[in-house]
């Protein structure tokens, strides 16, 4: 059909699937998804594409007003509700904060591949990279194994923190309760000079780090600061620098727990996830109570 398959000039071909994943491996899945996208999006062949999916690889998270989220509730007499949000909906909940312009770009370039399966999820949590996923997943699998799973939570790395409010934007306007973490980066500074990089990459890294931290702050209704404290918030949560001078000043068992899992690899494992993830599982000592907090605002308690 995608060959040389076309509807009459009178009508159009509707294909209604029910899970096209199935029976697929994964790069078989991938290629039926953009054969079958490919098959919309050509006009000439006047067919309407429509499927019902557990799969992240049949969603595109910068066609998500294409999607229509199904979640039936728990009472006695279940009621599904059908969600869905639209662009301009999204561009308007980012007013003042993201322009129209920025959000096509970042859609098609940076939310692209990670909010697919945050799509299913009961509740998604967005944090900067895979490092902060890495350490939430270990603490909450020091609970009990797979515990955030078990509970529908999406743990979802956007690549930085310019990409938190789209990403909350699109996952809130689908119906789905979002949680967010960035980091202030109030240590920046040091760290550069510390780095000996030429100071007018650190005013141009400072202006970053302020524009950023205020259209954030902006954006979950916070009063816009350059570098605003730690704090946990009902929608947000925010440390003062970043992860790691947080661990280091608050679970140096997490910092010995890294260092001994690089020594065993023979290897500097920096910014490492699988060592971060690993690490987190074998620190000793309490988990620090900011990032409990968190992760029971993430879950929903």
């Amino acid at each position: 059909m995608a060959q040389s398959g076309a509807a009459s000039a009178e009508g159009v071909i509707c294909l209604a699937i029910e899970e096209p994943e199935l029976f697929q491996h994964p790069i078989q899945a991938q290629t039926f998804a953009k054969v079958l996208r490919s098959l919309a999006e050509d006009a000439a062949k006047r067919i309407q594409v429509t499927y019902a999916t557990h799969s992240p690889y049949f969603l595109e998270a910068r066609h998500f007003d294409q999607v229509r989220r199904l979640t039936r509730s728990s009472d006695e007499t279940p009621v599904v509700t059908v969600h869905f949000a639209t662009v301009a909906e999204v561009k308007t909940k980012l007013i003042g904060v993201l322009s129209a312009d920025k959000v096509d770009r970042q859609l098609d370039g940076i939310v692209a591949n990670q909010l697919a399966v945050a799509l299913f999820a009961h509740r998604a949590f967005l944090v900067e990279g895979t490092t902060e996923s890495s350490v939430f997943c270990g603490i909450g699998d020091k609970t009990y194994l797979g515990s955030l799973e078990a509970a529908g939570v999406s743990i979802v790395p956007v690549g930085g923190k310019t990409s938190i409010p789209l990403a909350h934007a699109i996952l809130t306007s689908i119906g789905i309760p979002v949680y967010a973490l960035f980091d202030a980066d109030g240590g920046f500074e040091a760290r550069a000079k510390a780095n000996q990089k030429p100071q007018k990459k650190i005013d141009d890294e400072r202006k970053g780090h302020i524009a950023a931290n205020r259209a954030g702050l902006k954006y979950f209704g916070r009063t816009e600061e350059d570098f605003p404290s730690a704090t946990v918030a009902e929608e947000v949560a925010i440390f003062e620098d970043h992860l790691e001078a947080f661990l280091a000043a608050n679970w140096p068992e997490w910092i010995m727990a890294c260092n001994d899992v690089a020594a065993a690899a023979g290897i500097n494992l920096a910014k490492n996830q699988l060592a971060y993830r690993t690490a987190t599982l074998q620190a000793e000592g309490a988990v620090p109570e900011m990032l409990m907090q968190i992760l029971a605002k993430a879950e929903g308690k």
